[in-house]
C-alpha cells in the first residue's frame, strides 16, 4: 500500500483555469493521472479544495478515483461538514491531522507545530510566488504535475519544487 498526497484539485472550477493558468482539460488530466498511479488498496490524502460548483458532479468524479480517500478540508470545502464529505466520497474528513510526524493542513501553518511533528505540508498557494513564512512549511503545488504524489517521496525531498518538476505529466 502506498500513501499519496494531492491538493487543490478544484474539479470543474472554470475560473481556476485563468487564475492558475491550468489547461482546459485539467479535471480530466487529474482523474487520468490519479487512476494511473493509485491502486485500490492505496490511500490518498487530499489537502483541500476538492471542487467548486455542482456537488453531484463531485460525487461522480470521486467514485471514479481509486484508493481510500481522506480529506483535510480547504477554504472551498468548509461550507459542508466533515460528515457531508464522508457521505459524498471520502472515507475520512477533518480540518487538519498528524500523519507520520507531519502536520497536514490546507493552508500554511504559521503557529508553532503541534508536539511530535516536524514539518507542515500544505497546499492552498497554487502557482503564485510564495516565500515560505516558516521554515517548517512545505508547499505542495498541483499545477506542477496534475497528479497525486507519493507521501514519503514528497516529504523527504530536499526542495519541493525540484521534486514536483521531476514528475512527468501524462
Amino acid at each position: 500500500m502506498k500513501v499519496w498526497l494531492i491538493t487543490d484539485t478544484h474539479f470543474n472550477h472554470d475560473n481556476i483555469k485563468t487564475y492558475c493558468k491550468r489547461p482546459d482539460d485539467f479535471t480530466e488530466r487529474i482523474i487520468r493521472n490519479w487512476q494511473r498511479l493509485v491502486k485500490p488498496e492505496d490511500c490518498v490524502i487530499h489537502l483541500g479544495d476538492v471542487a467548486i460548483g455542482n456537488r453531484r458532479a463531485v460525487d461522480s468524479i470521486l467514485t471514479k478515483l481509486p484508493g481510500r480517500k481522506a480529506l483535510i478540508r480547504g477554504n472551498h470545502d468548509s461550507q459542508h461538514s466533515n460528515t457531508w464529505w464522508m457521505k459524498h466520497g471520502f472515507d475520512f474528513a477533518c480540518d487538519s491531522m498528524v500523519f507520520r510526524n507531519v502536520w497536514l493542513t490546507h493552508a500554511p501553518w504559521l503557529e508553532p507545530l503541534p508536539a511530535g511533528t516536524v514539518i507542515n505540508v500544505h497546499g492552498h498557494i497554487h502557482t503564485r510566488a510564495f516565500t515560505e513564512k516558516k521554515p517548517w512549511n512545505k508547499l505542495l503545488i498541483l499545477e506542477h504535475h496534475y497528479s497525486p504524489v507519493e507521501f514519503n517521496k514528497f516529504v523527504n525531498s530536499k526542495k519541493t519544487m525540484e521534486f514536483q518538476e521531476s514528475i512527468n505529466d501524462v
